[in-house]
Order: structure tokens, then sequence, then C-alpha cells
């Protein structure tokens, strides 16, 4: 076990997520009992031809480590790799990890740790600490909805866009925050799977002036019990960023699901 935690601190150093919510609600997974180790990869592979040939490479992994009944491990990386021509970048990326202690079939609590870099929009890199509780609100054959509450640190530094020699080429930020989600996942027969979570996090002297707002959707194809295909939808609203970037910030991906 302290050979785990050291091996997820390392991981957690930052290193070369490209935006400031991780949605880690949206790949909670269910947890089955009868598998000590459960998790899914999502593999995308995206091509342009630039003045040079561009391939990107990006993965997702959620891994779960079943302890016993009541406790679990969840991992959760990314890590984007770009060529350009002949040039190799590590372009972007993010690790998460909570320890999940599930006290009854409803409610769970668990502390939580993760890194991210994004060079896209200027982030230097951020890391972020907290204790957070989830509580399954509905808990159907077809239909999860369940809510999350917490408080966590959060460090980010951030390029200044505007640098002059009285002012420093980086902006830093430390603040405790509030965390407030609210997810609902549904099967839609047997292929189809909807996620969608809603998130808002502030400091607690400023709760809707400087609030952070994000909304997420997953869509989900089963071609086969343990393959498939998610499309994805981000959306960050950022109501008071501490350099004069966007405050509306937006992806979309797809790519495979691989389960096991």
């Amino acid at each position: 076990m302290k050979r785990l935690l050291y091996i997820l601190l390392i991981l957690l150093i930052p290193a070369p997520m490209y935006s400031q919510m991780l949605f880690s609600e949206n790949l909670t997974m269910n947890i089955d009992s009868t598998k000590t180790i459960q998790g899914t990869i999502s593999p995308v592979l995206d091509f342009k031809t630039e003045k040079e040939n561009v391939l990107t490479l990006k993965n997702t992994a959620n891994l779960n480590l079943l302890i016993g009944r009541n406790r679990v491990i969840n991992l959760i990386n990314k890590l984007e790799f770009s060529t350009y021509g002949k040039k190799i970048t590590v372009s972007g990326g993010y690790i998460h990890t909570e320890y999940r202690y599930l006290l009854d079939h409803a409610f769970e609590i668990y502390p939580y740790a993760e890194s991210q870099w994004a060079e896209s929009r200027g982030m230097a890199y951020k890391i972020s600490t907290g204790l957070q509780s989830r509580y399954r609100l509905i808990n159907s054959k077809h239909c999860l909805i369940f809510a999350a509450a917490g408080l966590f640190f959060e460090y980010e530094k951030w390029e200044n866009p505007s640098p002059t020699p009285l002012t420093s080429k980086y902006v830093d930020s430390r603040r405790v925050k509030s965390h407030l989600s609210l997810s609902f996942k549904h099967r839609l027969g047997e292929s189809w799977e909807l996620t969608t979570t809603a998130i808002h996090q502030a400091t607690p002297d400023s709760y809707f002036k400087k609030a952070r707002f994000g909304g997420a959707i997953d869509l989900k194809y089963r071609i086969t019990p343990t393959i498939g295909i998610r499309g994805s939808y981000r959306l960050i609203y950022d109501t008071h960023p501490i350099v004069p970037i966007r405050k509306n910030y937006t992806t979309i991906d797809t790519g495979l699901d691989i389960s096991f």
C-alpha cells in the first residue's frame, strides 16, 4: 500500500488538461464487487496536414482498485502526444486520484488530489486537493442521479499575456473553494448511455460573483459489452479569470471506449 501511495504522489507532480475542471464525476464508475481491478481506456487519434504533418494521440485511462468491499482507489489519467514533422511533444494531460470510502450503498466520502497542465490557454499548471462527498439520490437499473459537495485547495499558475518590466511573467493564485455538482446517468436501452454533470465552484467570500461554472455531456454507444464509442462535450465558464482570457472554454471529443 505504501508503494502504491508513493507512485500516486510521483504522478501528481506537474509535467509539461487543458481546462480548469476535469469533470471526474462524468467518469465515476459503478463498482463491480466481483472485480478487484476494473476500468476503461479511451484512445483518440487525430491527423492534420499543415506546414508539417501533425499526428495527435490522446488517451484517457480510468482505473479502479477495489480494497475489501467498501474502499476504492480511483485513478484517472489523460496524456496527449503530438508529432509535428519529426518533432515529438507531450502537449497536454492530467492526473486525478481519489480514495473512495463507501459508508453505505448511497453515500461515500473521498479525499482527492489532481494535477493538470494546459499550454493552449496559458495555464502553466494547476494542483488541487480536497475532501468531497457523493450521495446517490436515485439509483435504479437504468437511472442514476447523485450530488457531490466538498471543499478543496487550488493552486494555479498562469502565463501573463501582457507582461511589462514591472510585472511578472506568471500570475499565480492560491484559494480554498467549495464544490457542488449534480450528475445524471441514464441507460437508453441496451446500447446507449447518457451522462451529464453540472458544477459550481467558488470561494466562500464570492459565492456567485466570482464563481466558476461547468457542464459536461457524455454519450456512449456500446458496440459490444467491452467496446463502445463515446462523444464528450465540456463547457467551462469562469466569471473572474486571474488573467485576461476568454471566460468560456469548450471542447468536443469523440473516440473509442474500451472497458475491462
